[in-house]
């Protein structure tokens, strides 16, 4: 087997594991949003902490992905062969400023949640 084939199916083996780390990630978020109506309906403070605390921990898990696909599209175009197509060399750099987009938005989420910019009854927060 190359190193090309065997370097393919290691990333196959990562994003898997993201797929399992995505199922937690809705599993928490259905949870949060439990909690979320407990406090809108009900007021409770100790489930307002709740689903704040477990958006913050899912915003970071998913920046940690983000953060890894930035890497992989980097790698991507430092490994592009010089015999590349135009085509293959764009759409990989495409996919690199998808990826430090996704990042972007992820930081800035992390911000706003640690911040509390937004009031409560926007239910941002």
């Amino acid at each position: 087997m190359n190193n090309n084939i065997a370097q393919k199916l290691k990333e196959t083996a990562i994003e898997d594991i993201i797929w399992l780390v995505y199922f937690f990630i809705i599993v928490a978020n259905l949870y949060s949003n439990y909690l979320e109506r407990d406090y809108i309906k009900n007021h409770n403070l100790k489930s307002r902490d709740l689903f704040r605390n477990i958006n913050q921990y899912v915003l970071i898990i998913a920046f940690i992905i983000y953060l890894y696909f930035v890497y992989q599209s980097y790698n991507s175009i430092r490994n592009l062969k010089e015999n590349a197509s135009q085509k293959k060399v764009f759409l990989t750099h495409l996919t690199l400023i998808s990826a430090i987009l996704f990042l972007i938005a992820g930081a800035l989420n992390i911000f706003i949640q640690n911040n509390s910019v937004f009031d409560d009854e926007i239910g941002l927060v």
